[in-house]
């Protein structure tokens, strides 16, 4: 009598613990900086990608499965990065990360995170992200040298410029975007007159602009981020320099202009995506997003949207909902989005996408080319 009695048991108990593991949820870990100077861009990345899941979730989750999204501050620090990735790689329930924001974090995680098999999928944007032949890391947004190159071109061609000073912060991304700018320039026939670098924590740019100043370039490209670019260009124009000042994509920010006094008026600056009010869709997002968070989306926002796209199309493809499984379906990922076609060379770095030049207007930023 005993004998049917277990099996009982054990039959509900196994039905119980495959019920149980049915309805575990897919977890994906994200990192970017969430506090420090840079908390606007990496905040609305990952709100961006909250608002995704949240829509996935409300039309049933991957097979019936929820998707949990774990946040991580890196502090826009390489070593926090570095053990951030550790912890997301140790626990075996997260599936893919989408980290990190700055190349200068996400370069010296690609090592860890291959070393678990896991997905990584980054908006930082240094080529080397995807040339140093890691398998499992994709980049969702342009490179540095499309940015690079476009402010070389319109300095050129659009404004007229032949003499060019080059700054940069020392860090991956500044260095990598300069780079770009400094080539793309010289190819065109123009003048690189100098090329200066400053500590990712300066804040007194006296000395270099004392040497700017004497070398009279048409136009001041700094590769950094903020709150640098807002400094450096405020004590540019208190030095008397009237040289067209651009920056890349870290300066698509209200905070630019304001932590600037005004300075950066009619300063030009990069970025992947066009205003929130071009398109029904981009409008529409924004009003989402507005709903959600009780907050304008910042210029992530529909980078973090897009990467929680990519990450659910990989899921609802993948034959096996582990790592291996999402990894082979990212490679294979070709889908429209709001910020255009979304496809992957065999390095896992973006084909095409899109970039566009803004000019400081005001308290925003104007489209001047597409």
């Amino acid at each position: 009598m005993k004998k049917p009695l277990l099996a009982a048991v054990f039959t509900t108990l196994a039905t119980f613990s495959a019920s149980t593991f049915a309805v575990e949820p897919l977890t994906i870990g994200a990192s970017a900086p969430l506090s420090g100077a840079q908390a606007y861009f990496g905040s609305s990345w990952l709100n961006g990608l909250q608002l995704y899941i949240d829509q996935a979730n409300a039309a049933g989750g991957i097979g019936g499965r929820k998707i949990a999204l774990q946040k991580l501050d890196d502090k826009a620090d390489p070593r926090e990065g570095t053990l951030i990735a550790q912890k997301l790689c140790d626990q075996r329930d997260v599936v893919t990360a989408v980290a990190h924001m700055n190349s200068g974090v996400t370069i010296p995680t690609m090592d860890i995170y291959s070393g678990c098999g896991m997905p990584q999928l980054t908006i930082s944007t240094n080529p080397k992200v995807t040339q140093l032949g890691f398998k499992q890391v994709f980049q969702g947004a342009p490179n540095d040298s499309v940015q690079g190159e476009l402010s070389a071109s319109y300095a050129y061609t659009t404004l007229g410029s032949r003499k060019a000073a080059v700054v940069n912060d020392k860090q991956a991304f500044g260095q990598g975007v300069s780079q770009a700018f400094t080539g793309k320039f010289k190819s065109l026939g123009g003048n690189i007159v100098s090329t200066s670098s400053v500590n990712p924590t300066d804040v007194d740019f006296s000395s270099v602009l004392a040497s700017l100043k004497q070398q009279a370039p048409d136009v001041v490209y700094f590769g950094g981020t903020m709150p640098q670019l807002a400094l450096f260009v405020k004590q540019m124009r208190a030095a008397g320099m009237k040289s067209t000042f651009m920056a890349p994509d870290g300066a698509y920010t209200p905070q630019f202009n304001e932590l600037s006094g005004g300075a950066a008026a009619n300063a030009y600056v990069t970025f992947q995506a066009l205003p929130y009010d071009a398109s029904p869709e981009l409008r529409d997002f924004a009003a989402k997003y507005q709903a959600k968070f009780g907050a304008a989306p910042g210029p992530q926002a529909v980078y973090g949207w897009v990467s929680g796209q990519t990450v659910v199309n990989a899921m609802k493809n993948a034959k096996s909902l582990d790592r291996a499984g999402i990894l082979a379906a990212m490679r294979l990922s070709h889908f429209d989005s709001l910020l255009g076609k979304v496809v992957f060379d065999q390095n896992g770095a973006l084909k095409g996408g899109g970039l566009f030049m803004f000019r400081v207007d005001g308290k925003g930023f104007k489209l001047v080319s597409k």
